[in-house]
């Protein structure tokens, strides 16, 4: 915390050492508060804008060269919606997070009622992304085996793309894994029991 919101808080409560003790606490949780809802914004921004620019990638291909057909490719299309679907729920579960706890700075328990809510939000989230990662392997395995059956893929292309799709999927579910397990879960655990204690 900066000294100049230190001293802010000092006088703001009579130069009282446990009320600015409580209220420096409060400052600091709440700008951790911001800062993280700051980016889950931009990260659903980010995701929207590399979606966007794939889908229109390719919709403008597919009107290009007009060789699509949906009925024998439409994993394609599966693909593309796929990760729309998990960005809308995981963007409808923040919003329902921060109606919940517009102004978590009213209380030391709201503060810890609205970070509990937040954590099982990000518990949520990753659950959508395993969802999607356990699907996204089927439909990238029919994806190809349609593209190599229409004859627009090679073997060797097809080999390629499910080693490069298969790596990258299980690297990010290793980090998801280990983020689920190792932060998440204990971090939620931690809250919940200091909002009882606070509570007792």
């Amino acid at each position: 915390m900066k000294l100049e919101t230190f001293e802010r808080l000092w006088r703001a409560h009579a130069n009282d050492l446990s009320q600015t003790a409580q209220a420096c606490l409060m400052e600091d949780m709440m700008q951790t508060m911001k800062r993280r809802r700051a980016g889950q914004s931009a990260f659903f921004l980010f995701l929207a804008a590399v979606l966007g620019t794939m889908t229109f990638v390719f919709g403008y291909g597919v009107i290009k060269h007009d060789n699509f057909d949906p009925t024998r490719e439409w994993g394609a299309i599966v693909m593309l919606i796929m990760p729309w679907i998990a960005l809308i729920l995981m963007k409808r579960a923040f919003d329902r997070h921060v109606r919940r706890f517009p102004d978590p700075a009213a209380s030391l328990p709201e503060q810890l009622s609205a970070q509990l809510d937040e954590n099982r939000m990000a518990q949520q989230k990753a659950v959508v992304m395993f969802g999607l990662m356990a699907l996204f392997p089927v439909a990238t395995g029919v994806a190809l085996w349609q593209l190599l059956s229409v004859g627009k893929m090679e073997v060797a292309h097809v080999q390629q793309g499910a080693l490069l799709f298969g790596s990258v999927l299980g690297i990010s579910l290793v980090i998801q894994i280990v983020r689920y397990l190792r932060v998440l879960k204990p971090e939620g655990e931690r809250l919940k029991r200091l909002l009882e204690e606070y509570g007792a």
